[in-house]
């Protein structure tokens, strides 16, 4: 009976009984999508791509199947390209949320990192937004300027958000209620950019007309100015507050990176070099103050040391305009993302990209920052959406 049962068994296996299972076929979603790869629409191309990323390492059977047998030669072609950028980073966002209509342009994080406020400088929306970071339910909405948000900040104690605007103003807001504080008039052109510093005692902003200024809260007014003549293209694009309290950064239009006076405005240092050709989009100090970041218009990622003004490294792989930059707290890693959609994460001391997430956002990755405990990023886009990402190690 053994024998028999045996022969029975080898019999099965020569006829292929237990032949191993045909891969699972896609769902017809998911090839949908694969087959929208060839659109002739770059926005339905762009979504598609966006979404397959999300799907991460689930989707990279049907990938490799259409590089290899898909019939539209544009299709196999960006499966390739698709399938090798999930191999590399495989995980799609952990969390996905969309915000105002026309993309986020600024975004600042509460000091706790439970919460987000975003503003967008497209189309007729005034309104800066509050969100649960982990729900990613609106919970503010901070209504008072009567025209479009280029800039947004969150104090130190998580008690206030800062906000500037295209109207020309800057505004206090109680974080926690969404009830204006102060408001801030005088400047002289659009407000690009706001910084709250550490102590929440002072405001910093730079705005269309070439005029950086510090303000004194409490009173309302400003307290020290800086007007550029000589700079060919004038102005700041950037401010941002030092540990210190002290001391700022200043990003200029003409690629350079400078350290001012909270106090008077005066000149500090500037960096021994410059972004060339274009500007510097934005430069932001190391938590202990040692070290300035910065990137714009050619691309580079460059971090500078904030005592000498020496150029430490450069980071090179971004093609394109690069909009954010974030160091983490211990200093030792580095976030940026762009016009080409993607988002870096790079090694301080090496220079090396550590983790690359491609299409990250269907349009340019705008900002980025470390969550707390630096194994997550937190990142909007001018698709609208903000997406949490895990980070490698």
């Amino acid at each position: 009976m053994r024998r028999l049962l045996l022969l029975s068994l080898l019999a099965c296996l020569s006829a292929g009984a237990f032949a191993a299972a045909p891969p699972a076929k896609a769902p017809a979603a998911w090839l949908k999508l694969i087959d929208q790869l060839g659109d002739q629409d770059d926005a339905v191309r762009e979504s598609a791509e966006v979404k397959l990323r999300e799907l991460g390492e689930d989707v990279l059977p049907a990938l490799r199947r259409a590089r290899r047998d898909h019939a539209d030669a544009d299709v196999r072609l960006r499966a390739t390209v698709l399938a090798a950028a999930i191999e590399k980073s495989p995980s799609g966002p952990v969390r996905r949320f969309r915000t105002h209509e026309y993309g986020v342009v600024s975004f600042a994080l509460s000091p706790d990192g439970k919460r987000l406020v975003t503003g967008t400088w497209k189309g007729r929306d005034n309104v800066a937004r509050v969100w649960d970071v982990e729900t990613g339910k609106e919970v503010l909405q901070l209504k008072g300027h009567t025209d479009r948000l280029y800039c947004v900040d969150w104090s130190k104690d998580g008690k206030s958000i800062l906000t500037g605007s295209i109207d020309q103003t800057l505004i206090l807001w109680d974080a926690k209620t969404g009830k204006r504080l102060k408001t801030l008039s005088g400047s002289e052109g659009s407000v690009y950019h706001v910084s709250l510093t550490p102590d929440g005692k002072r405001a910093i902003s730079c705005d269309g007309e070439a005029v950086t200024r510090v303000w004194d809260l409490e009173k309302a007014k400003t307290i020290a100015l800086r007007r550029d003549h000589n700079p060919k293209p004038p102005g700041a694009r950037t401010v941002v507050a030092m540990p210190d309290g002290k001391h700022f950064v200043r990003a200029g239009f003409d690629g350079s990176v400078r350290i001012l006076e909270v106090e008077t405005c005066k000149e500090v240092r500037t960096m021994d070099g410059k972004h060339e050709p274009g500007s510097v989009q934005i430069a932001v100090p190391s938590a202990d103050g040692k070290r300035i970041a910065s990137a714009g218009e050619d691309g580079v990622v460059r971090l500078w040391d904030a005592g000498t003004g020496k150029l430490v490294e450069k980071f090179t792989g971004h093609e394109g305009l690069v909009l954010a930059v974030c160091l983490s707290s211990d200093g030792k890693r580095l976030l940026s993302g762009g016009h080409d959609r993607t988002v870096r994460l790079w090694d301080v001391e090496s220079g090396k990209e550590i983790q690359r997430i491609d299409f990250a956002h269907e349009q340019a990755a705008s900002c980025v920052a470390f969550l707390p405990g630096g194994r997550r990023a937190i990142t909007a886009g001018y698709d609208r959406d903000v997406k949490i990402w895990n980070l490698r190690k």
